[in-house]
């Protein structure tokens, strides 16, 4: 490259413009001049408080898109030992409070869970230490069980996992079809949990309540998480399972007795309940060849399934009754079930008000599924704990995850004598590692959207429909890697840096850095404000200097 003789180009009037300083400027402490100056907090996400587990969800995205993977699952295990499966299952409240939502969209992080968690599949989690001498019994192979068994596990304390079935696992085997949760997915995780060592199962193991109090003199606690496992009868309908069957127990035979499906096909089913497992019951059914149509009380607006499971059960040809009710029930000399159905004005406290409407319906089996209830009663003491749906009823599988979670917290607490409450902040945000530096969610309007340019969420793929109707196969389609990573760059990180140097750039001190956090030299800062006011995701705050 040709050199350029600067002083034959610049003259003596051009020079005595430029602004130099005979010695370094670092002499020159200008953060003296500043009344405020900026300071470097960390907050939290509204998806991270919308999650039940609270979930640090910008971190782990974060760690993605700089194709750490193995931090990722690090980050998103630490809080869920379940990310395949609730990539899959759960209704993800997170994306609800998005504060993408209000721009262009939330955020797929439904999805982008889902890659990260599949990959965790081959990552087994590190192994525990023995940390405690005390000993723990959990009941109830589960999701809550599994997951207050893990989060004891790693923190050193030795769990028995007793378990009625001869299988772990509790609703995600037999209560979730393979079409939403493939059982490899579960049997990788669960050997994953089980991989952090001391959990000692003793599967085939039911504990009635008797039984629960000899563990209680066994063991320095009991956690019991056995789900809800009776179910709730329609007063003038009884299960018979000759043509009257119950839609949990029915839908545990389906997923797990391939024998006994043979049973189930060609026919004309009605399915009472349009709740989750109702819309399981009828689209297994659906895909085992037969006729299926739900028989519901209320609209199916006001069905409390997922949405999602109620469109796609339209989709796959699934008939709706809305509004009626079966009066009474009769069989045939031909062993079929003669319904007669009444309209339905309204319900009132759970009663359904009847109208003057009524229709004859022929159906060869019925399945209610009306829900469940516990199968016996105990309550809390300073050596039992309880968790999953059998202490707050029918929810969720994350709520179930959460419940365990809390569960091994408030045991470890009891222990130790350890104080959570940073944990506990309104009463619901419990995460493990304190990975913030203020309990504070960060809104809408602290992000800046001039950093953003909208652009549509991830399209969601699924199986066409007219090939559900005879197989198993996941109808939610995994997206591509770029897919994924495009969709996780639309995450605004809100309240967690993701180095994006904004600040760095705008600084007219050069006084930032930036390298796992954001870094000052209040030497130079003159506390000008302008790193607060760009800063993308609100981790920069002014605060009086004192």
């Amino acid at each position: 490259m040709e050199s350029v003789d600067y002083q034959s180009v610049i003259s003596d009037k051009d020079v005595r413009r430029f602004p130099i300083s005979i010695t370094t400027t670092e002499v020159n402490l200008t953060g003296s001049w500043r009344f405020s100056k900026p300071v470097f907090k960390e907050k939290v996400s509204p998806c991270s408080v919308g999650c039940p587990v609270n979930t640090n969800i910008p971190k782990y995205i974060f760690y993605l898109l700089k194709n750490d993977m193995d931090k990722a699952v690090e980050v998103l295990r630490r809080e869920n030992p379940f990310p395949a499966t609730c990539g899959r299952v759960c209704p993800h409240f997170c994306q609800a409070k998005c504060n993408r939502k209000d721009y262009d969209g939330a955020v797929e992080i439904k999805q982008i869970e889902k890659f990260v968690g599949d990959y965790a599949l081959n990552v087994p989690p590190k192994k525990a230490k023995v940390l405690s001498n005390r000993s723990v019994a959990v009941v109830g192979g589960g999701p809550a069980g599994l997951s207050c068994a893990y989060f004891l596990a790693v923190s050193g304390y030795k769990v028995d996992l007793f378990e009625k079935e001869n299988f772990l696992g509790g609703l995600l085997v037999y209560g979730i079809p393979e079409y939403r949760l493939p059982r490899s997915v579960v049997k990788r995780e669960i050997e994953n949990i089980l991989s952090v060592g001391n959990i000692e199962v003793h599967l085939g193991s039911e504990i009635n309540r008797d039984e629960l109090e000899e563990l209680k003199s066994n063991y320095d606690a009991v956690f019991v998480g056995v789900g809800l496992s009776k179910d709730r009868e329609i007063e003038n309908i009884k299960v018979d399972n000759r043509g009257v069957f119950s839609g949990y127990g029915l839908l545990k035979r389906l997923n797990t007795d391939l024998e006994f499906r043979k049973r189930f096909s060609g026919e004309r089913i009605g399915v009472i309940g349009a709740g989750n497992v109702a819309m399981d019951v009828a689209r297994t059914l659906i895909r085992l060849g037969n006729d299926v149509e739900i028989i519901y009380r209320r609209t199916l607006e006001e069905a409390p399934s997922f949405e999602d499971e109620k469109n796609e059960a339209l989709e796959e040809n699934v008939k709706v009754r809305e509004k009626r009710v079966v009066e009474d029930l009769q069989y045939d000399t031909e062993g079929r079930l003669l319904l007669r159905l009444r309209g339905v004005d309204r319900v009132e406290k759970g009663k359904a008000m009847l109208n003057e409407i009524k229709e004859d319906c022929v159906v060869d089996k019925l399945i209610l599924a009306t829900g469940q209830a516990r199968a016996f009663d105990i309550d809390e003491d300073d050596k039992v704990f309880l968790g999953g749906d059998f202490l707050h009823g029918a929810r969720t599988v994350i709520e179930a995850i959460a419940s365990g979670k809390q569960a091994a917290f408030r045991i470890m607490a009891k222990f130790e004598g350890r104080d959570f409450s940073y944990m506990d902040k309104d009463d619901r945000f419990f995460r493990v590692e304190r990975d913030f530096d203020e309990y504070k969610v960060v809104p809408f309007e602290r992000i800046n959207l001039h950093y953003f340019e909208k652009q549509e969420p991830l399209k969601i793929e699924k199986l066409p429909k007219e090939e559900r109707a005879s197989n198993f196969r996941e109808v939610v389609l995994k997206p591509s890697l770029e897919k994924i990573l495009s969709e996780a760059k639309r995450c605004f990180s809100c309240g967690v840096c993701n180095e994006c140097k904004t600040c760095w750039f705008f600084c007219p001190d050069m006084c930032i850095g930036v390298h796992d956090g954001v870094e000052f030299d209040y030497s130079f800062c003159k506390g000008c404000g302008v790193c607060s006011e760009e800063c993308p995701r609100g981790v920069i705050d002014m605060v009086e200097d004192k």
